[in-house]
């Protein structure tokens, strides 16, 4: 293939848009050219949302003919729940004043923010309607979902206020307030991507306090947690402990409880090793085969279990990935490294050398290509991971599935929460198995776990978090295994040891998953 055609075809191929959302925005900009966006927007979205309702119908009645809004956006996928958008428009518009501005046009990012606002909205409402719903009220369920979404809306916009002791039924004649019993209306499993959600681009969760803490009210409250990374070192707890080294002291600081511990999972390498949180704040693998083996368990998913995947498969996958990653790496003439692990393979710079956005995407576009063409018989995602491109056996479909199967968790009830949905990214599979959450990150991250928590009725005052200075010393004490004296005035801090400690953190090759000294 010559240059100019390798050339348009790049230009020609998607994988730097987002088809919905670019056709929302230009659906968006007849009203703003002609200055009318505060009058015709809100309709605008209830149109939007009518042929999303559409959709979902057509779908799930599995009709060959495609919907409206299947022809007039060909890659649209699978919407999983309702979605309030005009409400979601209604209470972003009212917060931002979108509709106000006389120069610059509603964004693809802030369109991107309100299908997020509109997606949590539709959990709160979905979850409150059930409830309303088995017992026995008569409002019907479609009219309480719009209830509901109003409600969710308010709720968004001013913050929930904490229960009070006036606000609380009364038991023993009116003298004792009786706490109620609260049901958390949102999703029942959280899943995440690691890098650039949870924590920066090839770094770790290290000091980030109000992340940490929204993730522990998840716990308390009930919610299933689970990190679904691309990291893939294996079974080795250790590794992946460094890279959530700063978490999981919070979580001890804090007095996580031993039930609550075990809501917490991590599943590395996409799909492939699954850990659970103890009551010593380690991540203990799951056993994989037996009674109560997490493979076990879903091997009843056929090509999606990774139990059911042949080893000359995976083999086989991995040797046209391997050789692939070669030949972009000479053609492209990168500085970089190609590295094979036992279920993947990956293309990295050099130290202290970079490799180029367009370069990473050529190399995953062409993968993908050759994977295809050579009718790879297994699930597997070829992705740009930013400063690298990478090849897993598996996707994070797969590894949401088998979270779900698992743990006996719907689809509905499931939120997946990334950064990489373009179709060069590890979360865009995500879409087919559960709704998800777009931020781009960490930062976005709390702001949409802050509006999970506030439309789910959970009070984020009267929480005594640790300081910033508490945080970061918990951090070594938790790698050593016992429990952390913060706040003893008799303790004694070994800064020296807590910088050997964060070095070691630092100089781990997140790649390999190889522990780098100093002195090395």
């Amino acid at each position: 293939m010559s240059f100019s055609s390798r050339r348009r075809n790049y230009l020609l191929t998607p994988h730097r848009h987002d088809g919905l959302i670019e056709w929302m925005k230009s659906m968006l900009r007849h009203s703003f050219v002609l200055d009318a966006l505060g009058a015709t927007g809100p309709d605008t979205f209830s149109h939007f949302e009518l042929l999303i309702d559409e959709h979902r119908s057509m779908s799930l009645r599995n009709e060959e003919r495609p919907s409206r809004l299947k022809q007039l956006v060909p890659m649209v996928g699978i919407f999983h729940t309702p979605l309030p958008l005009r409400r979601a428009y209604e209470a972003y518009n009212k917060k931002y004043g979108v509709s106000t501005r006389k120069h610059v046009c509603i964004s693809f990012n802030e369109i991107r923010h309100i299908l997020n606002l509109a997606q949590i909205m539709a959990f709160a409402g979905q979850v409150s309607s059930e409830v309303k719903h088995n017992n026995n009220t008569t409002t019907p369920p479609k009219e309480q979902n719009v209830i509901e979404a109003e409600n969710a809306a308010k709720r968004w916009e001013v913050g929930t206020p904490p229960l009070t002791s006036s606000s609380l039924p009364v038991i023993d004649g009116g003298n004792t307030p009786r706490e109620p019993e609260f049901t958390f209306r949102g999703p029942k499993l959280i899943t995440f991507d690691g890098d650039q959600t949870l924590y920066s681009d090839g770094a770790n969760f290290e000091s980030n306090p109000e992340l940490a803490n929204h993730l522990f009210l998840l716990l308390k409250n009930k919610i299933t947690v689970a990190v679904v990374t691309a990291a893939g070192y294996e079974y080795q707890s250790e590794k992946y402990e460094l890279r959530l080294s700063g978490l999981l002291a919070y979580f001890q600081l804090k007095g996580l409880l031993p039930d609550e511990c075990e809501r917490f999972f991590l599943l590395g390498g996409e799909c492939n090793y699954l850990f659970r949180l103890n009551n010593k704040f380690k991540l203990c693998p799951v056993k994989e085969f037996g009674p109560g083996g997490w493979l076990t368990a879903t091997k009843h998913m056929g090509i999606d279990c990774p139990a059911n995947w042949a080893d000359d498969h995976v083999r086989a996958a991995l040797d046209i990935s391997e050789k692939s990653f070669h030949d972009s790496c000479d053609r492209q003439k990168m500085r970089a490294r190609v590295i094979r692990k036992k279920r993947a393979v990956g293309l990295v710079p050099n130290a202290g050398e970079r490799i180029p956005r367009e370069a990473l995407d050529e190399t995953v576009l062409l993968v993908q290509s050759e994977l295809q063409n050579n009718k790879t018989l297994l699930p597997f995602c070829a992705f740009n991971g930013g400063k690298d491109a990478w090849v897993d056996i598996g996707n994070k479909r797969v590894g949401v599935q088998v979270l779900q199967a698992y743990l006996g968790i719907p689809r509905e009830l499931t939120l997946h929460i990334g950064d990489q949905f373009l179709n060069t990214g590890n979360d865009y599979a995500a879409r087919d198995c559960c709704p998800c959450v777009w931020i781009t990150d960490p930062d976005e991250t709390t702001y949409m776990l802050k509006s999970i928590l506030r439309l789910a009725g959970v009070s984020l005052d009267g929480h005594n978090s640790p300081s910033l200075e508490d945080f970061s010393l918990a951090i070594p004490s938790i790698q050593d295994g016992h429990a952390a004296n913060i706040g003893n005035e008799n303790e004694a801090v070994d800064f020296l040891e807590m910088t050997r400690r964060h070095g070691k953190v630092e100089m781990m090759d997140v790649y390999t998953g190889e522990l780098i000294s100093k002195t090395k």
